[in-house]
């Protein structure tokens, strides 16, 4: 049996997806990786997500974030591909496509101004009419005024891919440790040196990493406290009573499912097993657990009311996970200004499965001493210092 290391080039804070792909990243560059993680592996906001890969359909405006995710998405293909083939494990990467919604006219406005960014950007999308969309989708509730469809929009099994995370950074010789709850850095000489744990133990490192997700602003000893607040949702897996005479939103099967449904209050998500993903609400309360009846009951409802014959379908399955939200509700990535060889990746909110790629490109060339491809400087850390009152 090996002795325990207490040092590395890279400790990274947090094995949900972002910290997970930063550290394979690192390790490539021929880093020694440890990675913390205070509960399981991938068990927090990476586990609960819906596996959406949607940039037009995330951005609240064009500008950094649309642009990042574009980036994003394009790197997914090969991404998917590198480790299914380091692991021998998919992550179910499907082209589905996206209908997104219009039940108002407000509604229809708003979709008809991300139609406009579609073109500005080259995203394959076009406009929709309710005879069409209901041609398509027949079993959909009447009085829609038509659906943005987005092409080139995609999905992931999310849990598949933190699965194929760990075995692929575990294989690589990232060290995993489970259970060690970092509570603050240790920093010196202007630089972060390591970390401290729950227990008191001190760890080592050339290099820091917060990727904490929704707990990043927990951790102390960064000169001001990440903004980092956590946004619980809670979803729902459906198995629909029949397929044949469904809309193929939940169709079955080893082809994409059919296209992700979604609306200004709702998505519904179809997984290759045949079951939908339904959600997701969005309640600002801390680390109250969940998941609620109410909640349950709101994300069910809507369901029926976008897909009246999920009446009759089975509820397999109910969760709920904290998402990491942002004052500005755009990620938080780069060095943290003041503190050497400090790096943070938290603030995805919703967006963590499809920014994963850009992510571990960017940070992962940070963190081994070269510079990010692509990294917009709308994302810096000390962007938010002061804001809301967070001190950051």
């Amino acid at each position: 049996m090996h002795p325990t290391r207490n040092r590395f080039d890279l400790v990274v804070v947090g094995a949900g997806v972002i910290g997970l792909a930063v550290a394979r990243a690192a390790r490539a560059n021929h880093l020694s990786v440890l990675v913390l993680e205070r509960g399981s592996a991938g068990r927090g906001a990476s586990w609960a997500a819906a596996g959406m890969l949607s940039p037009l359909g995330e951005a609240l405006e064009p500008g950094p974030f649309l642009r990042f995710g574009l980036r994003s998405l394009d790197l997914w293909s090969d991404f998917a591909r590198g480790l299914e083939d380091e692991t021998g494990e998919g992550v179910e990467y499907r082209e589905c496509g996206k209908l997104r919604l219009a039940l108002s006219p407000q509604e229809e406005g708003r979709l008809r101004r991300r139609l406009a960014w579609a073109r500005e950007h080259r995203v394959p999308a076009r406009w929709l009419d309710a005879h069409e969309v209901m041609a398509h989708h027949p079993g959909l509730a009447p009085g829609l005024r038509g659906a943005l469809l987005l092409e080139r929009d995609f999905r992931v099994d999310n849990r598949r891919l933190v699965q194929a995370l760990r075995i692929a950074c575990v294989s690589r010789g990232v060290e995993l440790r489970e259970g060690c709850e970092v509570t603050s850095l240790l920093t010196g000489n202007g630089r972060a040196h390591g970390v401290r744990l729950s227990t008191g133990q001190r760890l080592e490192a050339g290099r820091v990493l917060v990727a904490a997700g929704a707990w990043s602003g927990r951790i102390g000893g960064l000169p001001h406290p990440l903004p980092v607040r956590p946004i619980r949702g809670e979803m729902a897996a459906l198995r629909p009573a029949s397929r044949g005479d469904e809309p193929s939103v939940h169709r079955g099967g080893h082809g994409s499912g059919g296209p992700v449904l979604e609306s200004e209050r709702l998505y519904l998500v179809p997984r290759d097993d045949g079951r939908l993903l339904v959600g997701a609400t969005e309640t600002d309360a801390g680390f109250e657990a969940g998941p609620t009846v109410g909640g349950i009951r709101h994300i069910l409802s809507e369901a029926v009311a976008m897909l009246p014959a999920l009446a009759t379908a089975t509820v397999e399955e109910v969760w709920s996970g904290f998402r990491p939200g942002s004052p500005d509700g755009m990620p938080i990535l780069g060095p943290v200004p003041g503190v050497g060889d400090l790096f943070v990746a938290t603030g995805h909110y919703r967006n963590g499965i499809l920014l994963t790629p850009a992510t571990a490109e960017g940070l992962g060339a940070l963190v081994s001493g070269q510079d990010a491809p692509y990294l917009p400087e709308a994302f810096r850390p000390d962007r938010l210092r002061g804001s809301d009152g967070s001190g950051a």
